[in-house]
């Protein structure tokens, strides 16, 4: 049960006077409205970038907001609160929303949405155009043909870019023939190491060691295992794990800990990732697939479809590469990605973590 606390005040009639005149005009009617409804929360990386793309197409097809389209944001918030209790209250709290704000397009962002938002409401006549999705959309039942959505839902889906990344890894590491993988227990993670380990024998790497997990101390113990089996690591995601005593873990925190103490040349699957110290990948754009969504988004404020858009899975790659992470693995950057991939500099604090392993 979640408990609210109301505050009441009394104010004077020319107090309310004055609230009342400071009071923003009412919103034209004639405005469209687009909820932007995210899975997780505000400072999340992926959001941002997935955001910036979506109010750059909608900006490139002159729907500006507070000029002539209304913009509203919804954070179900549940990559730091994964309880099935939270995220079924969230997405009550988001069809309310929703029901609320009377929206022209929700813009659904990743798999958490789809499940407790997009599914049930799927078919009261919303227009949902979704983004970021890891799992296959008909297992959630809210489309059943990809090329020929029909009907009021489309989207877009997030597809790790795994053999472009682990050539990239191959040009830094040529000798890497033996993978371990590691990864969140989060709807997000799995499918994405399901995809990973039926591809790899074709791109000549063998999956070693595996291991889903929300448990920080079962990650820890993983990572000291494989070192001297593996020859690189992929870390999927890291944004679901709790310690011994129940305590959501920071992602930061868990990656500092995870370069800290694994000699390991590794790769991800996101920028962010490799901003906060993977050696490297190939990444998936946030940025690509919110503009991909915020064009078709403005197509239906114009009057389409949505089942007139087929599902897509834009395929920008952005090559990445940690520079300061390349120094501590003691790899030297062909001076030819340097001026190719997007380079980071830092690593993130490592303060209170002991010296890698030898």
């Amino acid at each position: 049960m979640h408990r609210f606390t109301c505050i009441f005040i009394l104010f004077s009639p020319l107090v309310l006077c004055c609230l009342a005149l400071s009071q923003p005009p009412s919103e034209p009617e004639t405005h469209p409205k687009v909820m932007l409804l995210h899975s997780y929360h505000e400072s999340n990386p992926w959001d941002i970038s997935v955001e910036e793309g979506i109010r750059d197409a909608l900006a490139d097809e002159y729907y500006i907001p507070d000029k002539n389209i209304t913009l509203k944001s919804f954070y179900m918030d549940t990559k730091r609160r994964t309880s099935r209790e939270w995220k079924e209250d969230a997405g009550k709290m988001a069809r309310e929303a929703i029901d609320r704000l009377q929206p022209a397009v929700v813009i659904a962002l990743d798999d958490n949405c789809q499940e407790y938002v997009v599914r049930p409401m799927g078919k009261a006549g919303w227009a949902f155009v979704f983004a970021g999705v890891n799992r296959d959309p008909e297992e959630y039942g809210i489309i059943s043909n990809r090329e020929n959505p029909g009907g009021n839902i489309t989207g877009a889906l997030e597809r790790e870019r795994f053999p472009e990344s682990l050539a990239f890894l191959k040009r830094l590491v040529p000798e890497v023939k033996r993978l371990a993988l590691i990864s969140d227990a989060s709807p997000t993670g799995a499918p994405v190491v399901q995809r990973i380990k039926a591809l790899a024998p074709a791109h000549g790497v063998e999956v070693i060691a595996s291991l889903e997990t929300d448990d920080f101390t079962a990650w820890k113990a993983f990572v000291t295992r494989v070192q001297n089996r593996a020859d690189a690591l992929a870390v999927v995601v890291y944004h679901t794990l709790r310690d011994d005593s129940g305590a959501h873990v920071p992602a930061e925190e868990v990656l500092a800990w995870t370069t800290a103490h694994s000699r390991l040349p590794d790769m991800g699957f996101w920028p962010w990732a490799v901003s906060q110290g993977l050696l490297c990948s190939d990444a998936i754009s946030g940025y690509d697939q919110g503009y991909y969504v915020g064009t078709i988004t403005s197509y239906i404020l114009g009057g389409q479809s949505p089942g007139d858009f087929p599902v897509a899975a834009p395929r920008t790659g952005q090559p990445c590469i940690n520079k300061a992470r390349a120094d501590e693995l003691g790899l030297t950057v062909p001076a030819h990605l340097t001026k190719t991939a997007r380079l980071f500099p830092a690593m993130t604090a490592r303060a209170t973590f002991s010296s890698p392993p030898n």
